[in-house]
């Protein structure tokens, strides 16, 4: 019991630091790209290959304020990803990754904190080719914009993801598509 409350305490702290606060999401959102459209595809492999997918049309950016994890930003369907891996901590190792995995689903109460527009439209653990992925699909209102957010996270080889997707929030297909790359359906 002692070993899940820690693994549960750490996953959070961990996903929470991870992910970086709501405001700086906002920044992200706002950020300036090139005038030229990128239409190069860019493949993505997170958890040694565990969580692999493909981007077209984002530029890479570095998170504002120097947050953990890259950017990606397509300006032209008005989305951006904020992807993050790190490793698990060495003290949350005992466990299972599903044990990290269920104590990293009280991250969408530190969005909550983050952001009192939050509000959590559903969450489920979906399977991503093998994968179990936590995904929670939220609206918020950032930077006076209300948006679309996707929270997908996933823990693979002592290591933990934690992916963001915001997108308008009139664009729910598009959205729907972005995430749906992003868990290989």
């Amino acid at each position: 019991m002692k070993l899940r409350q820690s693994l549960n305490i750490m996953g959070a702290l961990c996903l929470t630091a991870a992910l970086g606060s709501t405001p700086m999401i906002a920044s992200a959102a706002e950020a300036k790209t090139a005038q030229a459209t990128n239409t190069q595809t860019q493949t993505i492999s997170l958890l040694d290959g565990k969580q692999t997918f493909k981007l077209q049309g984002y530029e890479k950016q570095p998170v504002p304020g120097g947050g953990p994890g890259t950017m990606y930003v397509n300006k032209q369907e008005k989305r951006v990803l904020i992807i993050g891996e790190e490793e698990i901590p060495v003290i949350a190792r005992g466990g299972s990754d599903a044990d990290f995995l269920e104590g990293g689903k009280s991250i969408k109460d530190k969005q909550k904190q983050a952001s009192p527009t939050y509000t959590v439209i559903s969450e489920k653990t979906e399977n991503a080719n093998g994968l179990p992925v936590y995904h929670i699909e939220a609206t918020d209102k950032m930077g006076g914009n209300d948006v679309q957010q996707a929270t997908l996270l996933a823990a693979a080889n002592k290591k933990f993801t934690v992916i963001q997707v915001v997108s308008n929030h009139k664009d729910k297909a598009g959205h729907l598509k972005a995430v749906n790359n992003i868990l290989g359906k």
